[in-house]
């Protein structure tokens, strides 16, 4: 039940606010100035203020170096600064509060794809080093396309080139966290934390999941340099923090804020396999939003992985249809058709991509899935030797299913398989086919609820 804004006391009125004032803060690294990905590969940095934090305008900014002996140049996969990050951490006095496992290829294959348009595109050229209408190689990134390539390949996007950064060049990237408290559309009061700050950590990607480069010899490492969340914090009159503390004692001791979280699976599917695979999703959450995954192989022949975008890739498998089983419920009860054993027929495969859409947004949005198209969606099985190289259309597949569509009754917000342990199954029906082994990484998309208690520390429930 929702109050009338005259019986509603826990809103703050605009002129209570006592002329807001916001300012730019940076937050550096508390482990180190300079790391790699195959020496110190974790980066830890503490937010910590007496303000609140508007995450919805804060980002993380860092400089790469390509510090390899062997003279390569090298180009960066789509999801920029995003393939950066193996795995993603918010924590708090040594509390996990948020862990999303390969970060990266979320980013990379799902998130970016679906939500990304041309303006967006034309944006992350200059803040992650993406591709857009320029000829793609060191010396010409500010040079346009030729006027022969951007009828096709300027409007459908196409990947960097392998010469992209110089030897021993660098590049500065800066994106948005996404998930948790980063994608926080409230202001986080930081203020009630007292002594225990959150802490960023970032696990650095292996320097094969984030560039391809040219040569005979792969990239090895990489090093980043000049790390820090540079965040937007707003500072407030005393009588509003003190009013924002009186909410608190009238919320039963606790300020709640909901946010969207992921958390990664990951299954196998074996070479020529067909019929129904099951894969495992061991999620124990009270409110699932939705299940995206993406599948691609991790078999690479010698000398392969270094001339392919692999993170950004995905493959159809040849699946025919899928399912996710909840317990023993079937949802939807009947299968998401594909269709995709029919190979390069993209006529057969709308159903699934509304099925993907529903996960972000209503199918009668007008703006829709920007970021995918018919030239680059479901158009490879998997297979290395299939995957997006330099200068190419990318290769993504995407796959989801909305599982809110579901819930039981009007007050559930999504599926919840916390209550009794509900197991749930991926359920992929393959034509068979598909030469190489499949990796599967599944993420599923859940609500949580973060409660900052009297005390200053944050708990969460989901």
């Amino acid at each position: 039940m929702s109050l009338p804004s005259s019986m509603d006391y826990t809103k703050i009125l605009p002129i209570a606010a006592g002329n807001p004032r916001a300012m730019r803060r940076t937050f550096l690294p508390v482990n180190g100035q300079s790391f790699t990905a195959t020496g110190n590969n974790i980066i830890r940095l503490e937010l910590s203020a007496s303000q609140f934090w508007d995450a919805k305008h804060s980002y993380l900014r860092f400089d790469v170096v390509l510090n390899n002996a062997a003279g390569l140049t090298a180009g960066l996969d789509s999801g920029g600064l995003h393939t950066f990050i193996r795995r993603l951490r918010l924590e708090q006095a040594g509390s996990i509060l948020y862990d999303v496992n390969r970060y990266d290829k979320l980013m990379s294959a799902i998130i970016l794809p679906c939500q990304s348009n041309m303006a967006t595109q034309a944006d992350r050229s200059i803040t992650e080093g993406g591709r857009y209408g320029n000829q793609g190689d060191a010396g010409n990134l500010n040079v346009a396309e030729p006027a022969a390539t951007t009828s096709g390949a300027f409007i459908n996007g196409v990947q960097n080139e392998e010469g992209q950064l110089a030897v021993n060049g660098t590049i500065t990237l800066c994106a948005p966290l996404v998930g948790s408290l980063f994608s926080q559309d409230k202001l986080v009061p930081l203020q009630l934390l007292s002594s225990s700050p959150l802490t960023i950590e970032i696990e650095l990607a292996p320097a094969l999941d984030v560039f391809i480069n040219a040569g005979a010899a792969d990239m090895t490492d990489y090093t980043i340099q000049n790390v820090a969340y540079v965040a937007q914090l707003v500072d407030v009159a005393p009588e509003v923090d003190n009013q924002v503390r009186m909410i608190q004692e009238l919320s039963g001791g606790a300020i709640v804020l909901n946010c969207n979280d992921y958390t990664h699976f990951n299954g196998n599917i074996s070479a020529g396999a067909a019929g129904i695979q099951a894969i495992n999703v061991p999620a124990r959450r009270k409110s699932i939003k939705s299940l995206l995954f993406v599948g691609n192989s991790q078999t690479f022949g010698a000398g392969v992985q270094r001339t392919v975008f692999n993170t950004s890739s995905g493959g159809h498998m040849n699946l025919v249809d899928y399912q996710i089983k909840v317990g023993s419920i079937m949802h939807p009860a009947t299968p998401i058709r594909c269709n995709f054993n029919v190979g390069a027929d993209i006529n057969t495969r709308a159903e699934a991509f509304e099925e993907l859409t529903k996960c972000f947004m209503p199918v009668n949005n007008v703006i829709g899935l920007g970021g995918l198209s018919r030239v680059n969606w479901a158009v490879a099985d998997g297979d290395a030797g299939n995957m997006s190289t330099t200068g190419t259309t990318p290769t993504y597949c995407p796959l989801g299913a909305d599982m809110e569509a579901f819930q039981r009754t009007a007050i559930e917000a999504g599926l919840d398989t916390s209550s009794r342990s509900t197991p749930i199954s991926l359920l992929l029906n393959l034509a068979g086919g598909v030469a190489q082994a499949i990796n599967i990484d599944a993420y599923v998309v859940y609500d949580a609820l973060y409660y900052i208690d009297r005390s200053g520390v944050i708990s969460v429930s989901h």
